[in-house]
C-alpha cells in the first residue's frame, strides 16, 4: 500500500462513518458536559509495543476553550511527552476540532516525534472520528517527514551459500502506516465505564510491510483512574501483549445540567461527554530494521571472496552445501586470496593426511572457532560451524607449508616426520597469521617455524607439543625482520618419556626486528633428565654480526619445571650480539635447581657495541647471572646497560665459577 491508497482511505472514511449512523435527532440547546473538561494525566505502559521494544512513561495535557462548553463546535489541544524505559524521549503536539449532533464528527492532525539510538523521527499523522452513545468509529494515518532511515549498521556475517559469504547490514527506519478502530463502550456502572475496541493497522516502507490487528479493553472511573489492556498481531512484530495505568487531574470544575436525569439532557450529555475524551492513535513513531545482504569483497583484490569447504564425509563440489571429502581437492581447485575451510568430518585425519601447500594469499581455516575476516565494509565476525577441531597431518616433510600472506587458524596440525614441522615458512614475504591451532610434533620439529621472512607475523593462542623426547622446539623466529608477536601461547609435551628442548627462540641478524614475547606458558617435563642446552624463551643474536634496530619486549610470561645441566642455559636465555633494546617485565620463572639452572641468564652482552636490558621490578624466578664472553680472553668492548636491578623479587646471584669468564654475577 503506497501514499495514495492510504490517502483515498482515509479520505473517504468520514462518508463510510457517516453512513453508519443514525439521522440526528431535532436537538434541544447544547447540554454542558459532565466530563473533565481540562486535564493533565500521567501514565505508564508496559512493555514492547509496534515499533519499539521498551515501556515509557507519558505526561499529557488536553485543552479546551470554555466557550466551548455550550457551542457544537470543540476545538482541543493535546500535548503529549513519552520517557522511555531507556531514556530516549518521544512527543505528540496535536490540534483538533470536534462537532456535536446526534454524534460527534471530528478531525485531528498531529506532529510526532521520536528519539532513538540511530536518530530524531518525525511524522504528521492525522485522523478521523465518529464518536456516540454506545459505538465509536476512528481512523488515522502517519506519514514519516524528513529523514526517516538510520545509518547502516557494522556489518556481520549472515551466511554460506554455495562458495561465498553473505554479509548483513541493519538500517532502523520509521514506517508510513494506518490504522483503523470500532470502540463499544461496554456499560457504565457506579461511575465506572468501561470500554473495549478493536480494528485492524497496516505499516510500511519500501521494503517491508506488515497488516494486523488489535484488540484493546480497559475502564475508566470517575474520570481520575484508567486501567487498560491491548494485544495485537502482526508477522513483522509478532504478539504484543501491554497493560497501562493513568491517573488524571482537572482544573475545570464540573458543571452539572440541570436536565441530565429526565429529557434529552440525558442522550445528549452523554454524547457531548465524548467531545471531550481523548484521542486514540498510534502515539510512538512506529519503526522497525531492515537487513541489506551482500556478498563479501575482499578488501585486498575488490573481489567477492571464494570459500571453499573440506568435510571428510561428503563427496561433491567444494560447496558449503556439498564439501570436498579431502584436502587434496581444495588445493587442486583453489587459486590465490582464497579460502579453505575445513569442518571436523568423522573426527579423524582421514582425506587431510597429506598436509598442504598454500597460496599467495590463501587462508586456511578450520571451521570450529571465531575467524574475523576484513571486507569492504569493515570486518565480520564468523561463528564456529562445528564444535570439534578439524585435524591435518602429514608423515614427511612439513604439514602446512606458507606462502606470501596466509592465515592458519582453528586447525588440529600433526607432524610426524623426523624434523618435520607443522607449520613453516621459508623465504617468504608479507602478514602472516597463526592463532588458537593445536601443533603436534616429533624429533627435530617445530610447532611453527618461520625463517628469513620478512613482514608482520602474529603467532597467538596456539597450543604447541612435543611428542617425543628430542631436540624438538615449540615456536621459532629465525633471521626475520618486521614484527614480530607472540602471544598466549602454550608450549609443553605429552608421554612420560617426551622432553621440551626449547620453549620460544628468536634468532636475528642485523636486520630490523621489533618483538614482543607475551602471556606466554612454557611447560617443561619434571619426570625427564634435563637436558644440557634447554631453555624457556631465548634471545639469539647471531655471531660476529652487530646487530641494529633489534627491540624486544618480554613480559608476563610463566616458565614451569624449568631445569638444565648447563649453567649457560636460563629459563630465559638472552644471548645478544649488537645494539639490542630489551624489557623483561613481569615474567615467572620457576626452576628445578636454581643452582644449575638460573632463571635468568645472559650471556655475550654487547659483544660489538652496548646492549641495554631493562630487568623491570616485577620479575619473579632463581637468580640471574650474567655470564660475559665465551672466551676466557679478553673483555667486552662495552659493558651492558642493566636497569631496575635493586627492585626485583630475586635473590642477589651468588659469585659461581663457570667456565665462562669473565662471570659477572648481576647484583643490586
Amino acid at each position: 500500500m503506497n501514499y495514495t491508497h492510504l490517502t483515498c482511505l482515509l479520505l473517504t472514511s468520514p462518508l463510510l462513518l457517516h453512513a453508519a449512523a443514525p439521522p440526528p435527532p431535532n436537538e434541544p440547546p447544547p447540554c454542558v458536559s459532565t466530563h473533565d473538561i481540562n486535564r493533565v494525566s500521567i501514565r505508564h505502559i508496559e512493555s514492547k509495543g509496534l515499533g519499539y521494544n521498551d515501556g515509557y512513561t507519558t505526561l499529557e495535557g488536553f485543552f479546551v476553550p470554555l466557550s466551548a462548553l455550550n457551542t457544537r463546535w470543540v476545538p482541543f489541544l493535546d500535548v503529549r511527552g513519552h520517557i522511555f524505559n531507556n531514556s530516549k524521549p518521544a512527543a505528540n503536539a496535536g490540534i483538533g476540532l470536534r462537532y456535536i449532533e446526534s454524534r460527534v464528527w471530528g478531525g485531528n492532525i498531529y506532529y510526532d516525534y521520536r528519539k532513538t539510538h540511530e536518530r530524531n523521527y518525525n511524522q504528521v499523522s492525522f485522523g478521523f472520528e465518529s464518536l456516540g452513545r454506545y459505538l465509536d468509529y476512528r481512523i488515522n494515518g502517519y506519514f514519516p517527514v524528513g529523514k526517516h532511515k538510520g545509518s547502516l549498521s557494522d556489518p556481520t556475517f549472515d551466511h554460506f551459500s554455495g562458495n561465498s559469504l553473505y554479509i548483513a547490514r541493519k538500517q532502523e527506519l520509521a514506517l508510513k502506516g494506518t490504522n483503523a478502530e470500532v470502540g463499544v463502550h461496554i456499560a457504565k456502572v457506579k461511575g465506572i465505564d468501561f470500554y473495549s475496541a478493536l480494528g485492524p493497522y497496516y505499516f510500511a516502507n519500501d521494503t517491508k510491510h506488515t497488516f494486523g490487528g488489535e484488540f484493546r479493553i480497559g475502564m475508566d472511573v470517575r474520570s481520575i483512574l484508567r486501567i487498560e489492556g491491548n494485544t495485537s498481531y502482526d508477522h513483522l512484530f509478532g504478539w504484543i501483549g501491554q497493560g497501562q495505568i493513568s491517573l488524571s487531574y482537572a482544573f475545570t470544575p464540573k458543571k452539572i445540567s440541570r436536565k441530565e436525569k429526565k429529557g434529552s439532557c440525558s442522550f445528549h450529555g452523554l454524547v457531548r461527554d465524548r467531545a471531550f475524551q481523548r484521542v486514540d492513535k498510534q502515539e510512538i513513531i512506529v519503526v522497525t530494521t531492515q537487513k541489506k545482504k551482500s556478498v563479501a569483497i575482499n578488501p585486498a583484490t575488490g573481489l567477492p571472496y571464494v570459500f571453499w569447504f573440506v568435510d571428510n564425509t561428503s563427496h561433491s563440489q567444494g560447496t558449503y552445501e556439498s564439501p570436498f571429502s579431502t584436502l587434496v581437492d581444495a588445493y587442486n581447485n583453489s587459486d590465490v586470496n582464497e579460502i579453505i575451510a575445513v569442518l571436523p568430518g568423522d573426527g579423524t585425519d582421514r582425506g587431510m593426511n597429506a598436509g598442504i601447500i598454500l597460496q599467495n594469499g590463501q587462508k586456511l581455516w578450520g571451521m570450529s572457532v571465531l575467524h574475523a575476516l576484513p571486507t569492504t565494509l569493515g570486518t565480520i565476525k564468523i561463528k564456529p560451524l562445528a564444535s570439534v577441531m578439524p585435524t591435518v597431518s602429514k608423515s614427511s616433510g612439513h604439514t602446512i607449508t606458507c606462502a606470501n600472506n596466509n592465515d592458519i587458524a582453528g586447525l588440529k596440525i600433526i607432524n610426524t616426520a623426523s624434523s618435520g614441522n607443522s607449520i613453516y615458512a621459508i623465504n617468504r614475504v608479507g602478514n602472516y597469521s597463526i592463532e588458537n591451532n593445536i601443533c603436534l610434533y616429533k624429533n627435530g620439529g617445530t610447532g611453527v617455524l618461520f625463517q628469513t621472512v620478512t613482514g608482520n607475523i602474529n603467532i597467538l593462542n596456539n597450543t604447541a607439543i612435543t611428542l617425543d623426547s628430542s631436540t624438538s622446539a615449540g615456536i621459532g623466529i629465525t633471521y626475520c625482520s618486521g614484527n614480530v608477536s607472540i602471544s598466549n601461547n602454550l608450549i609443553t609435551s605429552i608421554g612420560i618419556r617426551a622432553e621440551l628442548y626449547s620453549g620460544i627462540g628468536v634468532r636475528y641478524t642485523n636486520t630490523p626486528l621489533s618483538c614482543s614475547i607475551t602471556g606466554n606458558t612454557v611447560n617443561f617435563n619434571p619426570d625427564i633428565n634435563a637436558n644440557n642446552a634447554s631453555y624457556g624463551i631465548t634471545l639469539n643474536g647471531i655471531g660476529g654480526q652487530a646487530a641494529k634496530n633489534v627491540t624486544c619486549l618480554i613480559a608476563d610470561n610463566t616458565i614451569t619445571n624449568f631445569h638444565s645441566t648447563s649453567f649457560a642455559q636460563g629459563g630465559m636465555l638472552i644471548f645478544l650480539n649488537g645494539a639490542v633494546y630489551t624489557t623483561l617485565r613481569n615474567n615467572n620463572v620457576m626452576t628445578v635447581d636454581q643452582e644449575n639452572a638460573p632463571a635468568y641468564a645472559f650471556q655475550n652482552l654487547g659483544q660489538a657495541t652496548t646492549s641495554q636490558i631493562n630487568f623491570a621490578p616485577d620479575n619473579v624466578g632463581g637468580v640471574p647471572v650474567y655470564t660475559g664472553f665465551l672466551s676466557s680472553e679478553a673483555p667486552p668492548p662495552a659493558e651492558p646497560t642493566f636497569t631496575n636491578l635493586h627492585a626485583n623479587k630475586i635473590p642477589t646471584a651468588p659469585n659461581i665459577n663457570v667456565i665462562y669468564r669473565p662471570v659477572k654475577p648481576i647484583s643490586p
